[in-house]
């Protein structure tokens, strides 16, 4: 499962996480040094009071240590749905700045309506990978009904092919594609004929998805 989450959702930035298995759905990274920082702490610690209330999964991220942007790398290597930057401009103008770990620049927040938005943000931020996600899965999941078809399907994708059932068609198949059968569809359409392979009759009544394993 968390080879799945990561290949499905994940970018060459690192992790991308959909809200409902973040550990944390919301990072708020306190922006200042010295005094300005020691300012900002109170009121970050306040916003994850409130945002914890409402059910989100939230931390503030003080480590006086580390810059603002080693955190801001860290947590989108990290896969956070939403960090949430806090400086005294934003305290005067009583927001912070958000920013989605996918899609768009950064947004101000009212701090006053901060749970309310946060919610809404990560409920269509993984509506979104979700959508993103099935798009993809099925347009690159192609019926084939010959070998030629079948080789062409699985460099890019899956296969929903005919299959005997034998396990030397698979190996055969294995060899020569590096493509393997990854599950008998519970809710696939019953269909029969020959197996895309070597030509001898389909097992299972309906059609196997085939794919190649990374």
């Amino acid at each position: 499962m968390i080879g799945g989450v990561i290949m499905t959702h994940g970018d060459d930035k690192g992790l991308v996480l959909p809200p409902r298995l973040a550990p944390y759905q919301v990072v708020i990274v306190p922006i200042g040094r010295g005094d300005q920082e020691a300012a900002v702490l109170p009121p970050a610690r306040d916003l994850a009071a409130r945002l914890a209330e409402a059910g989100i999964r939230v931390h503030v991220d003080d480590r006086p240590q580390a810059s603002p942007g080693f955190k801001f790398n860290e947590w989108e290597l990290r896969g956070v749905p939403i960090r949430l930057e806090l400086g005294p401009r934003d305290l005067e103008s009583g927001s912070a700045l958000m920013a989605r770990r996918l899609g768009g620049g950064k947004e101000p927040v009212a701090l006053g309506a901060a749970p309310e938005r946060l919610a809404a943000e990560l409920t269509a931020f993984g509506d979104f990978l979700l959508r993103r996600a099935t798009e993809f899965r099925d347009d690159h999941t192609h019926l084939v009904r010959s070998w030629p078809e079948f080789t062409e399907a699985v460099q890019a994708g899956w296969a929903l092919a005919l299959h005997c059932g034998a396990p030397e068609c698979e190996d055969a198949i294995k060899a020569e594609t590096a493509a393997t059968p990854r599950c008998v569809p519970l809710d696939g359409e019953p269909d029969a004929g020959r197996c895309v392979r070597c030509d001898l009759p389909s097992a299972y009544g309906k059609r196997v998805i085939f794919g190649r394993a990374y």
